[in-house]
């Protein structure tokens, strides 16, 4: 069982995420902590049986298997369902900012918006997920609540066009006004103003740092916000606030890059906090303090990147001997515009252009030795920094050699490899990385960084966009280069519990951790296709090329977590496409290769709210004049399956009707009553969590020919046979039910006038019938009972009419008092 709980204490924005958040995990129940007090007690009655709160000694620990926390992320405020940390994974939804001892959440989102009804509300404006009025009033009640009718400092943009989606959905006003008294506060607003008055900006080691200071008598609400404003009013990469409040002096700090506050704040004065959130108290007046804090900035300022950190490691070559031809072949083959050369040692004697092997083999000189053909290679130690290195990429043709003592290469710095290290402009993209990131999977990434400071590693794929969205994904995906999957997974399940695989074959290993989060390793790879639709071959590569076979360039970003520091890996374009919500595939002919990426498109757009590129609707189109062969048909049915447990199948399914694919890909040929079964059977949520396979039933039913359907993808005969029952409906609902909770679901879509008739209970025969019919009470009852049970297993009977005519039949065989 999975359970939706706040903080003891509830108010308006926990109860009003609750309710949300139901809507992202169908099925889940709600649990109240605690007591409730005022309004909010008053409304929990008046919306009783739509809430359906259980309290948390209802509650069986053992039987919980997911706890999805808002607007909290402190274990000591989540009652009794603390002990389950370490045991089950943990989600949260939170608008407060990160702290030590935060719960290792496996999924959920953490921003800085007003409430923690926007946070979950900004998902589901994403994934086109509406609320119901009723639950659009709640969520309203809380937004209003936490941002003081949207005046207090921290309220964001974002909060006020969450406001106006809800009340597009229904949010009563009358109702929230009664339930929310705001109460606004000028204090917060004149504490900013007099920070504003006082802030300075000093720099160091390239970074731009604000410092100021305020005094107020009293209590001040919501003050960490007020530095987040800062940053922003000021573009500064850090701030830190000296607040003299009630006799004692308080350091707020934030940082967006380089600048460690938590480190300092921690060694300096009575704080801490991480790297870039921090809080202290300390001695003295404010401008006292700041000008300590100005003195202790430099080290705690992480020094320049060096070229072992950003360049590429595995490095491919062309022997001295091939020839020119034969060279040129390679790097055509490979997209090379250059390759080191090396003699029988392995050892760098030169680089090679592909423009002038070109050159010499339009010259007639293509028999001879590459190594006539090679220039003298530019290198540098792997510690030059990466301003020197960017210096000698100029001078050495694009591309800078790091030579092992021996002479062979060891890594290589090319134009390309500059998009490891990000621009300024993408300084703040590389923070909210970090900072859309779980607290679990970042402790997983901290501590790889700690384990492994000189090895390669990036966080690729959806959880870099989804972090970027501002969604904390549980699932990580790893791409290693020069270090082993195995051993990696091996070290994460020692130092955070549960279990893992590798897949020799594929250099690929997999880790289930304690915490919940799960973790897919493999080396940089690159892909080739023999055929369309076919499985690819795959050998080991760079980066880049792993980044170059995804399907999306949202998908196609890195993330990376060593060596140090982080940086965000854009080198085709997907922050654009991010923020456009577009979805550009990253080759013509990617549909083409693998059309399963299509149905992943498709997922993707309905769930976030993307829209396809004018290309990747020219590939469609493409796909749709030639079906998929055998060979994608694993992978078609795994999208499908994948599409079907969405959180909105139906979105999915809409906008692959409307491209034309469930046909082309599928054969479904859907029409208006099986649409409307599918509208019925989504209707079930969030209340009620729906199997996909209760969608492929009705889909099926779309097919001309479903028997060659679910041969031709390997679906279970037995969805052939339960087929007939929506065809034709049984007598009996235990049919249905005996078939399993996705069959009686979609039968109820399918007949919405015998829904009640699927879930009522049968009357079968009872011992106290025999009794009416004139037995005698005894061993004999019981001997009948288990008889008409046994007939009733062999379908020999079906119903209590028929259970009662064999019963009678059987009194007359052998008496009404005993048996033979």
């Amino acid at each position: 069982m999975d359970v939706i709980v706040g903080h003891e204490n509830l108010d308006f924005d926990a109860l009003g995420s609750m309710v949300l958040a139901r809507y992202l995990h169908p099925g889940a129940r709600l649990v109240r902590l605690g007591g409730l007090e005022g309004r909010v007690r008053e409304v929990t009655r008046l919306f009783a049986d739509h809430l359906a709160l259980l309290d948390e000694d209802e509650v069986d620990l053992d039987e919980v298997g997911r706890v999805i926390v808002c607007d909290t992320a402190r274990p000591e405020r989540i009652g009794p369902f603390k002990a389950l940390v370490g045991k089950v994974p943990f989600v949260v939804y939170d608008h407060h900012p990160r702290a030590p001892g935060d719960l290792p959440a496996s999924g959920g989102a953490v921003r800085p918006f007003g409430a923690t009804v926007t946070v979950i509300a900004e998902i589901m404006r994403a994934r086109g997920i509406a609320p119901h009025p009723g639950d659009a009033t709640l969520a309203y009640a809380g937004l209003w609540e936490d941002t003081g009718g949207f005046t207090y400092p921290g309220t964001t943009a974002t909060d006020l066009e969450v406001g106006a989606w809800l009340l597009e959905h229904g949010a009563g006003l009358t109702a929230v006004r009664d339930w929310v008294r705001s109460h606004p506060d000028p204090v917060a607003r004149a504490m900013l103003a007099a920070l504003m008055e006082h802030l300075r900006v000093v720099e160091r080691g390239g970074l731009r740092i604000a410092l100021t200071w305020a005094e107020h008598e009293g209590y001040v609400p919501a003050l960490a916000p007020l530095a987040h404003t800062l940053i922003d009013l000021y573009e500064v990469d850090a701030v830190f606030m000296a607040l003299r409040l009630d006799g004692q002096t308080l350091v707020i700090a934030r940082s967006k890059g380089r600048l460690d506050v938590g480190r300092l704040l921690s060694e300096r004065f009575d704080g801490g906090g991480h790297a870039r959130a921090a809080f202290a108290r300390a001695e003295g007046a404010p401008r006292a303090v700041l000008q300590r804090v100005e003195e202790a900035l430099e080290p705690y300022l992480a020094p320049e990147p060096r070229l072992s950190e950003v360049m590429t490691r595995l490095v491919e070559t062309v022997p001295a001997e091939l020839s020119a031809e034969e060279a040129l072949v390679r790097m055509r083959q490979r997209g090379f515009g250059g390759l080191p050369v090396t003699d029988e040692e392995g050892r760098v004697v030169g680089v090679v252009r592909r423009r002038d092997l070109e050159r010499a083999v339009r010259y007639g000189m293509g028999s001879g030795a590459v190594r006539g053909f090679a220039t003298v290679p530019r290198t540098l130690p792997e510690d030059a920094p990466l301003s020197e290195a960017r210096r000698a990429l100029k001078e050495g043709a694009g591309r800078v050699l790091v030579l092992d003592e021996e002479g062979r290469a060891k890594g290589i710095f090319t134009r390309t490899d500059l998009y490891r290290m990000p621009p300024a402009e993408q300084a703040a993209w590389t923070e909210r990385v970090r900072e859309g990131l779980s607290e679990g999977v970042r402790e997983v990434l901290d501590a790889l960084a700690e384990a492994y400071p000189r090895g390669a590693l990036y966080l690729v794929g959806g959880a870099v966009r989804d972090a970027l969205l501002g969604e904390a994904s549980p699932d990580v995906d790893l791409v290693l280069e020069g270090l082993d999957p195995g051993e990696v997974a091996q070290f994460l399940t020692r130092r955070f519990g549960g279990s893992y695989g590798v897949h020799f074959a594929f250099g690929t290993a997999h880790a289930r951790l304690g915490t919940g989060v799960e973790v897919d390793l493999a080396t940089a790879r690159e892909e080739e296709y023999p055929s369309p639709g076919a499985l690819p071959r795959v050998r080991p590569s760079t980066l880049n090329r792993d980044l170059a076979r995804r399907d999306f360039t949202v998908n196609a970003m890195a993330y990376r977590i060593a060596p140090r520091p982080e940086a965000l890996i854009d080198p085709f374009g997907g922050l654009h496409d991010l923020e456009a919500r577009t979805l550009r595939p990253l080759h013509p002919l990617s549909f083409i290769e693998d059309p399963s990426r299509v149905l992943r498109g498709l997922r993707l757009a309905a769930r976030l709210g993307f829209r396809f590129h004018p290309e990747a609707e020219r590939q469609i189109e493409e796909l749709r004049k030639r079906p998929p062969g055998a060979a994608a048909t694993s992978r078609l049915r795994r999208e499908l399956m994948l599409a079907l447990a969405e959180p909105s199948p139906l979105r999915v399914l809409r906008l692959a009707e409307r491209y034309g694919l469930l046909e082309a890909l599928y054969g479904f040929r859907p029409d208006a009553e099986v649409w409307a079964a599918l509208e019925r059977l989504e209707a079930q949520k969030p209340e009620r969590s729906v199997p996909p396979e209760a969608y492929l039933y009705l889909l099926l039913l779309a097919s001309p020919d479903p028997e060659a359907l679910v041969r031709r993808f390997g679906w279970p005969q037995r969805l052939l046979s339960h087929l007939g029952l929506l065809q034709k409906p049984p007598d009996r609902p235990e049919a249905l039910r005996e078939g399993g909770e996705a069959l009686a679901l979609a039968f109820a879509a399918r007949f919405p006038d015998r829904a009640e008739w699927v879930w009522k209970p049968t009357r079968r025969l009872r011992g106290r019938d025999l009794i009416e019919l004139g037995m005698e009470p005894g061993p004999a009852v019981g001997r009948i009972l288990r008889e008409v049970e046994a007939a009733r297993a062999r379908g020999e009977v079906s119903g209590y009419e028929e259970e009662l005519t064999l019963a009678r039949k059987l009194m007359e065989d052998y008496g009404t008092s005993r048996l033979p």
